[in-house]
Protein backbone atom coordinates (compact mmCIF):
# COMPACT_ATOMS: atom_id res chain seq x y z
CA UNK A 1 0.00 0.00 0.00
CA UNK A 2 1.36 3.40 -1.09
CA UNK A 3 1.97 5.82 1.15
CA UNK A 4 -1.36 8.48 0.16
CA UNK A 5 -3.31 5.34 0.36
CA UNK A 6 -2.35 4.66 3.96
CA UNK A 7 -2.16 7.89 4.94
CA UNK A 8 -6.20 7.62 3.41
CA UNK A 9 -7.27 4.31 4.65
CA UNK A 10 -6.10 5.78 8.60
CA UNK A 11 -7.69 9.11 7.92
CA UNK A 12 -11.03 6.53 7.43
CA UNK A 13 -9.95 4.36 10.45
CA UNK A 14 -9.78 7.45 13.23
CA UNK A 15 -13.22 8.69 11.40
CA UNK A 16 -15.04 5.38 11.99
CA UNK A 17 -13.59 5.42 15.57
CA UNK A 18 -14.87 9.16 16.01
CA UNK A 19 -18.60 7.43 14.60
CA UNK A 20 -18.13 4.50 16.83
CA UNK A 21 -17.12 6.52 20.14
CA UNK A 22 -19.59 9.18 19.52
CA UNK A 23 -22.45 8.23 22.15
CA UNK A 24 -25.38 10.61 23.56
CA UNK A 25 -25.48 12.11 26.74
CA UNK A 26 -26.32 8.46 28.73
CA UNK A 27 -24.37 9.30 31.92
CA UNK A 28 -27.39 10.10 34.89
CA UNK A 29 -24.35 11.41 36.65
CA UNK A 30 -23.77 14.04 34.25
CA UNK A 31 -26.13 16.36 35.31
CA UNK A 32 -25.11 16.88 38.88
CA UNK A 33 -21.84 17.19 37.47
CA UNK A 34 -22.93 20.11 35.52
CA UNK A 35 -24.55 21.78 38.30
CA UNK A 36 -21.43 21.57 40.47
CA UNK A 37 -19.46 22.99 37.17
CA UNK A 38 -22.48 25.87 37.31
CA UNK A 39 -21.74 26.50 41.10
CA UNK A 40 -18.07 26.74 40.68
CA UNK A 41 -18.01 28.84 38.45
CA UNK A 42 -20.31 31.34 39.59
CA UNK A 43 -19.48 30.96 43.22
CA UNK A 44 -15.33 30.77 42.88
CA UNK A 45 -15.53 28.13 45.29
CA UNK A 46 -15.44 24.46 45.23
CA UNK A 47 -17.96 22.71 47.44
CA UNK A 48 -16.83 20.60 50.21
CA UNK A 49 -20.54 20.05 51.29
CA UNK A 50 -23.44 18.62 50.71
CA UNK A 51 -26.16 21.16 49.76
CA UNK A 52 -28.28 18.80 46.88
CA UNK A 53 -30.01 16.39 49.10
CA UNK A 54 -32.82 16.61 52.26
CA UNK A 55 -31.18 13.45 53.88
CA UNK A 56 -27.95 14.15 54.61
CA UNK A 57 -27.94 18.02 53.88
CA UNK A 58 -24.28 19.64 55.15
CA UNK A 59 -22.13 15.85 54.85
CA UNK A 60 -19.12 16.55 54.06
CA UNK A 61 -18.85 15.87 49.90
CA UNK A 62 -15.21 14.93 48.38
CA UNK A 63 -15.58 17.15 44.77
CA UNK A 64 -12.97 15.48 43.33
CA UNK A 65 -14.13 16.02 39.83
CA UNK A 66 -14.39 19.45 40.21
CA UNK A 67 -12.16 20.76 37.36
CA UNK A 68 -14.10 18.07 34.92
CA UNK A 69 -17.04 19.43 36.21
CA UNK A 70 -16.00 23.55 35.59
CA UNK A 71 -15.18 21.85 31.69
CA UNK A 72 -18.64 20.18 31.54
CA UNK A 73 -20.61 23.40 32.25
CA UNK A 74 -17.80 26.65 30.38
CA UNK A 75 -18.39 24.05 27.17
CA UNK A 76 -22.43 23.69 27.66
CA UNK A 77 -22.85 27.14 28.85
CA UNK A 78 -21.00 28.66 25.48
CA UNK A 79 -21.78 25.79 22.43
CA UNK A 80 -23.95 23.37 23.97
CA UNK A 81 -24.44 20.12 24.83
CA UNK A 82 -23.98 18.80 21.02
CA UNK A 83 -20.23 20.54 21.13
CA UNK A 84 -19.69 18.63 24.50
CA UNK A 85 -20.47 15.47 22.99
CA UNK A 86 -18.03 16.22 20.46
CA UNK A 87 -15.13 17.40 22.28
CA UNK A 88 -15.17 14.24 24.45
CA UNK A 89 -15.46 11.89 21.53
CA UNK A 90 -12.50 13.21 20.07
CA UNK A 91 -10.58 13.03 23.27
CA UNK A 92 -11.83 9.28 22.88
CA UNK A 93 -10.06 9.13 19.96
CA UNK A 94 -7.29 11.07 20.45
CA UNK A 95 -6.73 8.41 23.59
CA UNK A 96 -6.23 5.75 21.47
CA UNK A 97 -4.27 7.59 18.50
CA UNK A 98 -1.37 8.65 21.16
CA UNK A 99 -1.27 4.34 22.12
CA UNK A 100 -1.81 2.95 18.21
CA UNK A 101 1.16 5.60 17.00
CA UNK A 102 4.02 3.25 17.85
CA UNK A 103 2.41 0.07 16.64
CA UNK A 104 4.07 -0.84 13.00
CA UNK A 105 1.58 -3.33 11.62
CA UNK A 106 -0.21 -3.06 8.57
CA UNK A 107 -2.58 -0.48 7.97
CA UNK A 108 -5.74 -3.05 7.73
CA UNK A 109 -4.45 -5.03 11.20
CA UNK A 110 -4.04 -1.55 12.72
CA UNK A 111 -7.52 -0.82 11.54
CA UNK A 112 -9.69 -3.57 12.80
CA UNK A 113 -7.53 -3.58 16.63
CA UNK A 114 -8.51 0.19 16.95
CA UNK A 115 -11.88 -0.35 15.71
CA UNK A 116 -12.42 -3.12 17.77
CA UNK A 117 -10.58 -1.54 20.84
CA UNK A 118 -12.85 1.32 20.52
CA UNK A 119 -16.12 -0.50 19.81
CA UNK A 120 -15.16 -2.53 23.21
CA UNK A 121 -15.26 0.24 25.59
CA UNK A 122 -18.41 1.92 24.59
CA UNK A 123 -20.52 0.91 27.58
CA UNK A 124 -18.10 3.02 29.44
CA UNK A 125 -17.48 6.33 27.29
CA UNK A 126 -19.28 9.52 26.21
CA UNK A 127 -19.68 12.87 28.27
CA UNK A 128 -17.65 11.78 31.83
CA UNK A 129 -15.10 12.68 33.83
CA UNK A 130 -13.83 9.09 33.50
CA UNK A 131 -12.77 9.92 29.46
CA UNK A 132 -10.34 12.24 31.46
CA UNK A 133 -8.42 9.61 32.44
CA UNK A 134 -8.97 7.49 29.40
CA UNK A 135 -6.45 10.56 27.38
CA UNK A 136 -4.11 10.55 30.43
CA UNK A 137 -3.50 6.97 30.82
CA UNK A 138 -2.73 7.02 27.32
CA UNK A 139 -0.43 9.49 27.32
CA UNK A 140 0.99 7.71 30.42
CA UNK A 141 1.30 4.56 28.75
CA UNK A 142 2.97 6.49 25.25
CA UNK A 143 5.53 8.12 27.20
CA UNK A 144 6.29 5.44 29.32
CA UNK A 145 7.23 2.96 26.15
CA UNK A 146 9.22 5.90 24.57
CA UNK A 147 11.26 6.32 27.75
CA UNK A 148 11.79 1.77 28.27
CA UNK A 149 12.04 1.07 24.47
CA UNK A 150 13.31 4.04 22.86
CA UNK A 151 15.40 5.68 26.11
CA UNK A 152 13.54 9.25 25.66
CA UNK A 153 14.71 10.65 29.22
CA UNK A 154 13.45 13.97 28.76
CA UNK A 155 9.75 13.63 28.40
CA UNK A 156 9.13 10.91 31.11
CA UNK A 157 9.38 14.33 33.27
CA UNK A 158 5.92 15.17 31.14
CA UNK A 159 4.24 13.09 33.50
CA UNK A 160 4.33 15.05 36.66
CA UNK A 161 2.85 18.43 35.39
CA UNK A 162 0.21 15.88 34.14
CA UNK A 163 -0.52 14.44 37.30
CA UNK A 164 -1.38 17.89 38.91
CA UNK A 165 -4.22 18.45 35.97
CA UNK A 166 -5.35 14.42 36.40
CA UNK A 167 -5.50 14.04 39.91
CA UNK A 168 -8.07 17.64 39.58
CA UNK A 169 -10.06 15.85 36.49
CA UNK A 170 -11.24 12.26 37.99
CA UNK A 171 -9.98 10.01 40.78
CA UNK A 172 -8.61 7.93 38.46
CA UNK A 173 -4.86 9.60 38.79
CA UNK A 174 -4.19 6.37 40.82
CA UNK A 175 -4.10 4.26 37.46
CA UNK A 176 -0.91 6.88 36.25
CA UNK A 177 0.75 5.60 39.61
CA UNK A 178 0.09 2.19 38.72
CA UNK A 179 1.11 2.09 35.41
CA UNK A 180 4.59 4.13 36.35
CA UNK A 181 4.80 0.89 39.42
CA UNK A 182 4.14 -1.54 36.73
CA UNK A 183 7.07 -0.09 34.04
CA UNK A 184 8.84 -0.28 37.32
CA UNK A 185 8.39 -3.75 37.92
CA UNK A 186 9.02 -4.84 33.99
CA UNK A 187 12.27 -3.00 33.82
CA UNK A 188 13.20 -5.60 36.33
CA UNK A 189 11.21 -8.39 34.83
CA UNK A 190 12.71 -7.97 30.82
CA UNK A 191 16.41 -7.66 32.65
CA UNK A 192 16.05 -10.80 34.62
CA UNK A 193 14.66 -13.01 32.19
CA UNK A 194 17.12 -11.47 29.42
CA UNK A 195 19.65 -12.31 32.22
CA UNK A 196 21.17 -9.03 32.23
CA UNK A 197 22.98 -7.18 35.22
CA UNK A 198 19.92 -5.14 36.81
CA UNK A 199 22.93 -2.64 37.01
CA UNK A 200 22.86 -1.73 33.61
CA UNK A 201 19.30 -0.53 34.16
CA UNK A 202 19.25 1.21 37.23
CA UNK A 203 19.62 4.40 35.49
CA UNK A 204 16.39 3.87 34.01
CA UNK A 205 15.22 2.87 37.13
CA UNK A 206 16.08 5.41 39.25
CA UNK A 207 14.97 8.38 37.04
CA UNK A 208 11.51 6.01 37.19
CA UNK A 209 11.64 6.02 40.82
CA UNK A 210 12.20 9.73 41.02
CA UNK A 211 8.88 10.43 38.50
CA UNK A 212 6.92 8.21 40.71
CA UNK A 213 7.82 10.26 44.02
CA UNK A 214 7.52 13.62 42.13
CA UNK A 215 3.54 12.29 41.19
CA UNK A 216 3.05 11.41 44.36
CA UNK A 217 4.07 14.83 45.62
CA UNK A 218 1.88 16.49 43.14
CA UNK A 219 -1.30 14.66 43.67
CA UNK A 220 -1.43 16.86 47.12
CA UNK A 221 -1.82 19.74 44.62
CA UNK A 222 -5.90 19.80 44.45
CA UNK A 223 -8.33 21.52 46.98
CA UNK A 224 -8.80 18.19 49.04
CA UNK A 225 -4.58 18.21 49.83
CA UNK A 226 -3.61 14.70 51.20
CA UNK A 227 -7.06 13.26 51.49
CA UNK A 228 -7.36 12.91 47.68
CA UNK A 229 -5.02 9.69 48.99
CA UNK A 230 -7.11 7.93 50.62
CA UNK A 231 -10.50 8.63 48.67
CA UNK A 232 -10.29 6.01 45.81
CA UNK A 233 -9.37 3.33 48.69
CA UNK A 234 -12.85 4.37 50.19
CA UNK A 235 -14.61 2.96 46.80
CA UNK A 236 -12.70 -0.06 47.04
CA UNK A 237 -13.25 -0.85 50.53
CA UNK A 238 -16.57 -0.46 50.81
CA UNK A 239 -19.24 -3.52 50.60
CA UNK A 240 -22.06 -1.73 49.31
CA UNK A 241 -20.36 0.55 46.07
CA UNK A 242 -17.92 -3.25 45.08
CA UNK A 243 -21.42 -5.01 44.83
CA UNK A 244 -24.42 -2.77 43.89
CA UNK A 245 -22.90 -0.12 41.38
CA UNK A 246 -22.56 -1.52 38.15
CA UNK A 247 -19.40 -0.07 37.13
CA UNK A 248 -17.79 -1.68 39.92
CA UNK A 249 -19.62 -5.19 38.97
CA UNK A 250 -17.28 -7.66 36.83
CA UNK A 251 -18.49 -7.83 33.38
CA UNK A 252 -21.51 -9.77 32.12
CA UNK A 253 -20.64 -11.42 29.35
CA UNK A 254 -23.68 -12.68 28.73
CA UNK A 255 -24.55 -9.04 27.87
CA UNK A 256 -24.13 -8.23 24.26
CA UNK A 257 -22.62 -5.12 24.36
CA UNK A 258 -19.51 -6.60 25.84
CA UNK A 259 -19.05 -9.20 23.02
CA UNK A 260 -16.34 -7.35 21.45
CA UNK A 261 -14.20 -6.70 24.73
CA UNK A 262 -14.67 -10.66 24.96
CA UNK A 263 -13.52 -10.67 21.40
CA UNK A 264 -10.31 -8.29 22.23
CA UNK A 265 -8.78 -10.72 24.79
CA UNK A 266 -9.72 -13.57 23.11
CA UNK A 267 -7.85 -12.71 19.77
CA UNK A 268 -4.98 -10.92 21.69
CA UNK A 269 -4.16 -14.21 23.48
CA UNK A 270 -4.36 -16.12 20.48
CA UNK A 271 -2.18 -13.61 18.65
CA UNK A 272 0.65 -14.08 21.68
CA UNK A 273 0.11 -17.11 21.37
CA UNK A 274 0.80 -17.89 17.52
CA UNK A 275 3.42 -14.93 17.12
CA UNK A 276 6.76 -16.55 16.50
CA UNK A 277 8.11 -13.20 18.47
CA UNK A 278 7.63 -14.11 22.46
CA UNK A 279 5.52 -11.24 23.96
CA UNK A 280 8.31 -8.94 26.79
CA UNK A 281 7.93 -10.11 30.26
CA UNK A 282 6.94 -6.50 30.78
CA UNK A 283 3.87 -6.52 27.82
CA UNK A 284 2.90 -9.48 29.60
CA UNK A 285 2.85 -7.62 32.60
CA UNK A 286 0.25 -4.76 32.13
CA UNK A 287 -1.65 -6.90 29.71
CA UNK A 288 -2.27 -9.47 32.36
CA UNK A 289 -2.38 -6.91 35.40
CA UNK A 290 -4.88 -4.66 33.17
CA UNK A 291 -7.09 -7.71 32.62
CA UNK A 292 -6.96 -8.57 35.91
CA UNK A 293 -8.50 -5.01 36.43
CA UNK A 294 -11.24 -5.11 34.10
CA UNK A 295 -12.64 -8.70 35.06
CA UNK A 296 -12.52 -7.63 38.38
CA UNK A 297 -14.16 -4.30 37.56
CA UNK A 298 -15.78 -3.55 33.89
CA UNK A 299 -15.24 0.18 34.74
CA UNK A 300 -11.51 -0.71 34.05
CA UNK A 301 -12.30 -2.21 30.22
CA UNK A 302 -11.20 0.81 28.88
CA UNK A 303 -7.43 1.12 30.33
CA UNK A 304 -7.39 -2.77 28.91
CA UNK A 305 -8.32 -1.76 25.79
CA UNK A 306 -5.40 0.97 25.51
CA UNK A 307 -2.81 -2.00 26.13
CA UNK A 308 -4.48 -4.84 24.66
CA UNK A 309 -5.42 -2.86 21.57
CA UNK A 310 -2.09 -1.95 20.26
CA UNK A 311 -0.64 -5.59 21.47
CA UNK A 312 -3.52 -6.87 19.45
CA UNK A 313 -1.78 -5.17 16.44
CA UNK A 314 1.74 -5.87 16.50
CA UNK A 315 1.54 -9.74 17.66
CA UNK A 316 -1.25 -10.68 14.64
CA UNK A 317 0.94 -8.78 12.34
CA UNK A 318 4.13 -11.15 13.29
CA UNK A 319 1.87 -13.98 13.44
CA UNK A 320 0.46 -12.75 9.47
CA UNK A 321 4.13 -12.27 8.45
CA UNK A 322 4.96 -16.01 8.61
CA UNK A 323 1.82 -17.37 6.66
CA UNK A 324 0.35 -17.35 3.15
CA UNK A 325 -1.42 -14.10 4.28
CA UNK A 326 1.68 -12.44 4.01
CA UNK A 327 1.29 -11.33 0.51
CA UNK A 328 -1.17 -9.01 1.54
CA UNK A 329 -0.34 -8.02 5.25
CA UNK A 330 3.12 -8.34 4.99
CA UNK A 331 5.24 -5.15 5.21
CA UNK A 332 7.90 -6.15 2.07
CA UNK A 333 5.06 -5.91 -0.15
CA UNK A 334 4.20 -2.22 0.88
CA UNK A 335 6.99 -0.49 -1.64
CA UNK A 336 5.96 -2.36 -4.81
CA UNK A 337 2.37 -1.76 -6.25
CA UNK A 338 1.35 -1.90 -9.88
CA UNK A 339 -1.49 0.65 -10.78
CA UNK A 340 -4.11 -2.13 -11.18
CA UNK A 341 -2.84 -3.02 -7.66
CA UNK A 342 -3.49 0.80 -6.63
CA UNK A 343 -6.47 0.87 -8.55
CA UNK A 344 -8.06 -1.76 -6.38
CA UNK A 345 -6.86 -0.05 -3.25
CA UNK A 346 -8.47 3.27 -4.10
CA UNK A 347 -11.75 1.85 -5.05
CA UNK A 348 -11.23 -0.28 -1.44
CA UNK A 349 -11.34 3.58 0.10
CA UNK A 350 -14.03 5.04 -1.82
CA UNK A 351 -16.36 1.66 -0.97
CA UNK A 352 -15.26 3.00 2.26
CA UNK A 353 -17.38 6.16 1.52
CA UNK A 354 -21.01 3.73 1.64
CA UNK A 355 -20.90 3.18 5.65
CA UNK A 356 -19.78 6.02 6.35
CA UNK A 357 -22.44 8.45 5.27
CA UNK A 358 -24.71 5.72 6.54
CA UNK A 359 -22.94 6.16 9.82
CA UNK A 360 -23.11 10.17 9.44
CA UNK A 361 -26.34 10.02 9.02
CA UNK A 362 -27.29 7.74 11.72
CA UNK A 363 -24.80 10.25 13.72
CA UNK A 364 -27.03 13.48 12.97
CA UNK A 365 -30.64 11.90 13.28
CA UNK A 366 -29.61 10.05 16.72
CA UNK A 367 -26.71 11.65 18.39
CA UNK A 368 -26.85 15.06 17.75
CA UNK A 369 -30.71 15.15 17.21
CA UNK A 370 -32.80 16.98 20.18
CA UNK A 371 -31.99 14.25 23.14
CA UNK A 372 -35.16 11.92 24.05
CA UNK A 373 -35.16 10.14 27.67
CA UNK A 374 -35.07 6.72 25.82
CA UNK A 375 -31.41 8.36 24.98
CA UNK A 376 -30.28 9.73 27.61
CA UNK A 377 -32.06 7.60 30.38
CA UNK A 378 -33.52 10.31 32.66
CA UNK A 379 -37.22 10.75 33.12
CA UNK A 380 -37.52 14.00 30.82
CA UNK A 381 -40.71 14.44 30.46
CA UNK A 382 -41.70 13.70 34.41
CA UNK A 383 -39.34 16.25 35.56
CA UNK A 384 -41.19 18.77 33.00
CA UNK A 385 -44.42 17.81 34.19
CA UNK A 386 -43.34 18.59 37.94
CA UNK A 387 -41.85 21.97 36.48
CA UNK A 388 -44.51 23.25 34.48
CA UNK A 389 -47.25 22.48 37.38
CA UNK A 390 -44.70 24.07 40.35
CA UNK A 391 -44.72 20.68 42.02
CA UNK A 392 -41.67 21.49 44.41
CA UNK A 393 -40.47 19.39 47.75
CA UNK A 394 -38.53 16.84 49.23
CA UNK A 395 -38.19 14.66 46.42
CA UNK A 396 -37.39 10.57 46.35
CA UNK A 397 -36.36 8.45 43.11
CA UNK A 398 -35.58 5.32 41.98
CA UNK A 399 -33.24 4.45 40.35
CA UNK A 400 -30.93 6.69 42.24
CA UNK A 401 -29.47 8.06 39.23
CA UNK A 402 -32.44 10.38 38.22
CA UNK A 403 -31.86 12.51 41.44
CA UNK A 404 -29.10 13.68 39.15
CA UNK A 405 -31.17 15.13 36.33
CA UNK A 406 -33.60 16.75 39.17
CA UNK A 407 -30.15 18.37 40.59
CA UNK A 408 -29.69 20.11 37.58
CA UNK A 409 -33.54 20.87 36.20
CA UNK A 410 -35.38 21.36 39.55
CA UNK A 411 -32.94 22.94 41.69
CA UNK A 412 -36.29 23.36 44.51
CA UNK A 413 -36.58 19.67 44.75
CA UNK A 414 -34.28 18.65 46.58
CA UNK A 415 -33.13 15.25 46.15
CA UNK A 416 -33.28 11.66 48.05
CA UNK A 417 -30.44 10.35 46.57
CA UNK A 418 -28.16 10.73 43.67
CA UNK A 419 -24.96 9.65 41.98
CA UNK A 420 -22.75 10.08 44.76
CA UNK A 421 -22.60 7.04 46.32
CA UNK A 422 -19.56 7.30 47.96
CA UNK A 423 -20.68 10.69 49.82
CA UNK A 424 -23.99 9.19 51.15
CA UNK A 425 -22.36 6.10 53.06
CA UNK A 426 -23.09 2.50 52.82
CA UNK A 427 -25.67 2.30 55.37
CA UNK A 428 -27.69 4.90 54.33
CA UNK A 429 -27.48 3.22 50.74
CA UNK A 430 -28.83 -0.47 52.43
CA UNK A 431 -31.34 1.25 53.36
CA UNK A 432 -32.21 2.97 49.86
CA UNK A 433 -31.97 -0.57 48.31
CA UNK A 434 -33.94 -2.00 50.96
CA UNK A 435 -36.70 0.09 50.12
CA UNK A 436 -36.61 -0.05 46.49
CA UNK A 437 -36.25 -3.57 46.78
CA UNK A 438 -39.34 -4.17 49.00
CA UNK A 439 -37.18 -5.44 51.93
CA UNK A 440 -37.61 -1.95 54.27
CA UNK A 441 -40.88 -0.22 54.65
CA UNK A 442 -40.47 2.48 52.86
CA UNK A 443 -43.20 4.51 55.57
CA UNK A 444 -40.80 4.95 58.19
CA UNK A 445 -37.99 6.70 55.79
CA UNK A 446 -40.57 8.63 54.33
CA UNK A 447 -41.79 10.12 57.39
CA UNK A 448 -38.35 10.50 58.73
CA UNK A 449 -37.39 12.57 55.62
CA UNK A 450 -40.29 14.01 54.96
CA UNK A 451 -40.78 13.08 51.25
CA UNK A 452 -43.28 14.81 49.60
CA UNK A 453 -42.55 13.52 46.22
CA UNK A 454 -41.36 10.34 44.13
CA UNK A 455 -40.19 9.52 40.87
CA UNK A 456 -40.14 5.86 40.07
CA UNK A 457 -40.20 3.17 37.36
CA UNK A 458 -43.59 1.93 36.34
CA UNK A 459 -41.91 -1.62 36.74
CA UNK A 460 -40.67 -0.84 40.36
CA UNK A 461 -42.01 -2.51 43.39
CA UNK A 462 -41.88 0.85 45.40
CA UNK A 463 -44.64 2.01 42.55
CA UNK A 464 -46.79 -0.50 43.45
CA UNK A 465 -46.98 0.07 47.31
CA UNK A 466 -47.32 3.55 46.39
CA UNK A 467 -50.43 2.60 44.28
CA UNK A 468 -51.62 1.26 47.35
CA UNK A 469 -51.32 3.46 49.61
CA UNK A 470 -53.97 6.15 50.25
CA UNK A 471 -51.62 8.61 51.57
CA UNK A 472 -49.94 8.87 47.90
CA UNK A 473 -51.45 9.64 44.41
CA UNK A 474 -50.01 9.26 41.01
CA UNK A 475 -49.77 12.91 39.24
CA UNK A 476 -48.02 11.78 35.92
CA UNK A 477 -46.76 8.41 34.16
CA UNK A 478 -45.08 7.48 31.11
CA UNK A 479 -43.12 4.60 29.75
CA UNK A 480 -40.38 5.91 32.04
CA UNK A 481 -41.35 7.07 34.97
CA UNK A 482 -44.16 7.47 37.26
CA UNK A 483 -44.89 10.71 39.60
CA UNK A 484 -46.59 10.48 42.87
CA UNK A 485 -47.41 13.42 45.58
CA UNK A 486 -47.89 12.63 49.02
CA UNK A 487 -51.62 14.23 49.91
CA UNK A 488 -52.50 16.59 52.94
CA UNK A 489 -48.68 17.78 53.13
Amino acid sequence: MNTTLRRTFEVYVFVFAFLFASRPLSDGDFWWHLKTGEYIVRNFSIPRIDFYSFTVPGKPWVAHEWLSEVIFYLVYSRAGFNTLIFIFTVLTVLAFWIVFSRTNAHPFVKGFAVLLSVWSILPTIGVRPRTFTLLFAGIYIALLHRFVRERETRAIWWLVPLMIVWVNLHAGYLIGLVLIGLTMAGVVLDAWFAREKLASHWPRLKALVWVFIACLLVVNLNPQGPRIFVFPFEFFMSPVQQDQIVDWLSPDFHQGELFPLLLLIMLTIAALALSPKRARPSELLLYLATLYMTLKSNRHMAIFALIGGPMLADYLQYWLETTPFARIFGHSQSARKSTSSRTRQLIFNLILLVPLIACLIKLKSVIYSPPTQKQIGVPLNAVAYLKDNGITGNTFTDPNIWGGYLIWEMPANPVYIDGRIDMYGDEFMREYLGIIRGITRWQEPFDKYRVQNAIVSPGSLLRLQLEQSPQWKQLYRDEMAVVFRRQND
